[in-house]
């Protein structure tokens, strides 16, 4: 049963990491309004605090005076679960909103600018409901449930940019990134028996489970912008691994599973999850005096990230438990994701000097196997279409953007996880999203 709680705090974690780096709901909007309408695309141009501060710290060498950005993100997903015959659901109430702000400065008589910068990494509450399909030892299940999870990423960082010249700048920056995770769940342990010799027989097992973790963790951001010319830009940035150790409490109740006893436990819960590093390249090109265009390549490093998840459980409160699997033990839980390239595009006219119009696309694989993939880990998209306007005078700028994610079936034949609960099954996804984005100069 401890073994219940670690696997609440796998889904967790991987829900977390999902959102945060692939093409999931704040995938492309890191950077504020205006990157996230050219669909991502600013690692070359990176022109503000906020898309600096989050994409390419090398932006901030050509900042020439302070400058504050605030916004807000936030959007919503929809979705589909289908096991033909025997279960049936679908993903609501899935909303969420979050801040995000940065503020620059450059050092006087100096070519360096610092920057500060707060913004949401991940953001993701979703509401399955549906039968839970049969499964466990025995082929029991739990009934109509709420499958709820809520996951949240936070960096705040600092960071440095430096003028070479008029046509190079370098940046870095040091983040810290606050991790926040909730799920509620029918989970089914995959791997209780490995490394626990004592252990053994309740690989396959099912309880319901509710689980609560929150931790910190750090990463480093680096890179570096080129300007050949005044209308044409490169650059490139890499974004280190964040490891996070999660910690909390879970609990649930194995009852259908051992017909019907009740057996409510609790424990302490850690999970330590990684957040993936990632390289970013591209281009901006301003073609004509009101046009600019911009491309960009990610390449996010899911498969050395989640490749499995190791947890860990301590403490129990049932003592019968306890007296089978002891009270502390550890789950290494296959994940087996790929690593992804997402391609980024877009596109910005300017049709008086104040206002901008700006449309944008990406494209990435879903990370996620067929054989470990739940309606839970079901960040799947692939196809992201996104637009925006922007008005400045004088010192003042507001930006607004939108962003659909296409939706997007994935099938699962035969699952690779133990008691096939969702084997011959469908999962189908979509999301809106949102950002508002206001700037100062100073």
């Amino acid at each position: 049963m401890i073994r219940w709680a670690q696997g609440a705090v796998l889904l967790m974690s991987l829900c977390i990491a999902v959102n945060a780096r692939a093409n999931g709901i704040l995938s492309n909007g890191m950077g504020g309004a205006r990157p996230m309408a050219m669909g991502g695309a600013d690692v070359a141009y990176a022109s503000d605090a906020l898309g600096a501060m989050a994409i390419n710290p090398a932006g901030l060498g050509f900042l020439k005076q302070a400058e504050l950005n605030l916004g807000a993100i936030g959007g919503f997903a929809s979705g589909t679960f289908n096991k033909p015959g025997v279960s049936q659901g679908n993903l609501s109430d899935s909303s969420g909103v979050l801040p995000q702000g940065a503020f620059a400065m450059p050092v006087a008589k100096t070519p360096v600018v610092v920057g500060i910068s707060f913004a949401p990494e991940a953001m993701d509450i979703a509401n399955w409901h549906y039968q839970d399909p049969p499964g466990g030892l025995g082929g029991i299940n739990y009934g109509y449930q709420q499958d709820r999870s809520e996951i949240l990423a936070l960096r705040s960082s600092f960071g440095i940019g430096v003028k070479i010249n008029p046509q190079w700048s370098i940046g870095a920056s040091v983040g810290a990134t606050y991790n926040k995770n909730q799920l509620t769940t029918p989970y089914t342990f995959q791997n209780l028996s490995r490394g626990q010799p004592g252990i053994s027989g309740y690989d396959g097992a099912k309880t319901l489970l509710h689980l609560s973790t929150s931790g910190y963790g750090w990463n480093a951001m680096t890179g570096v912008i080129y300007c050949p010319t005044p209308d044409l830009q490169f650059g490139v940035s890499y974004e280190s691994e964040t490891h996070v150790t999660a910690t909390g409490t879970a609990y649930g109740n194995p009852g259908a599973q051992f017909g019907g006893a009740d057996l409510p436990f609790q424990y302490n819960a850690s999970v330590k999850t990684v957040l993936p590093q990632q390289v970013r390249l591209g281009g901006s090109w301003k073609f004509l005096p009101q046009w600019r265009l911009a491309g960009q390549i990610d390449w996010v490093d899911w498969k050395s990230a989640f490749n499995s998840l190791p947890l860990s459980f301590s403490g129990g409160s049932n003592g019968t438990v306890n007296s089978v699997l002891g009270g502390s033990f550890g789950e290494t839980v296959p994940l087996n994701w790929k690593s992804e390239f997402v391609y980024r595009g877009g596109i910005e006219f300017n049709p008086t000097e104040n206002w901008a119009l700006r449309l944008g696309y990406s494209y990435g694989g879903s990370p996620v196997p067929s054989s470990t993939l739940t309606p839970m880990t079901a960040a799947i998209f692939e196809n992201t279409f996104s637009c925006g306007a922007g008005y400045h005078w004088k010192q003042y700028s507001i930006d607004f953007a939108y962003e659909y994610d296409l939706p997007t079936t994935q099938n699962i034949g035969t699952s690779g996880l133990l008691s096939g609960d969702y084997s011959n099954s469908s999962i189908k996804v979509s999301a809106q999203t949102f950002a508002l984005t206001g700037g100062v100069k100073f």
